[in-house]
């Protein structure tokens, strides 16, 4: 082999070393899943359901201020019948049982309401994942549970930052 065809042998080696060693790189860089968020923050952050919670919370408030109004108005009601007779004993008990009837009531509504809240709130999120999955050619994102991971590790893996920032819900 004479010289310019060493030459020759060699920068083209080189150069496909140089090419191989950047495709590694790149390849390397790019992790092509699988993917997961962090579920807890995305709960905790997601405007949507941030809302509900606050709602929830201002619902109770507000029943067990209602609870507390109708306790003192029926324990008024029980102390002026305890003194009367027979047949005032009759609706005293009669009274009781309406008013555990009541209070169920007010429970149940509260949780009805807190049910559709958060049905809806998560029909929002899924929507909204679905949309950051299908922009970003993510195929499978699996999310946490009680802070346990369901898979994926890593930085590249978690896409909670960037889905959080996608969807404009956060809370601090």
């Amino acid at each position: 082999m004479n010289e310019p065809n060493k030459i020759l042998v060699v920068v083209s080696i080189s150069f496909s070393l140089f090419f191989a060693l950047f495709a590694l790189e790149l390849f390397s860089d790019m992790q092509q899943g699988p993917y997961f968020v962090d579920t807890s923050l995305i709960k905790s952050r997601y405007e949507p359901l941030h809302a509900v919670d606050v709602s929830i919370g201002q619902m109770e408030a507000d029943v067990q201020k209602g609870m507390a109004r109708f306790d003192d108005s029926l324990s008024k009601l029980m102390d002026s019948l305890a003194n009367g007779n027979r047949k005032d004993g009759e609706l005293l008990e009669l009274l009781n049982m309406e008013s555990n009837v009541a209070r169920h009531k007010m429970l149940d509504s509260v949780r009805i309401i807190a049910d559709m809240k958060m049905r809806e709130a998560y029909g929002y999120l899924d929507r909204d994942i679905a949309r950051y999955c299908k922009r970003y050619g993510v195929e499978v994102l699996f999310g946490t549970a009680s802070n346990t991971i369901v898979y994926g590790s890593g930085e590249k893996s978690d896409l909670t930052p960037g889905l959080l920032r996608y969807m404009g819900g956060m809370v601090d």
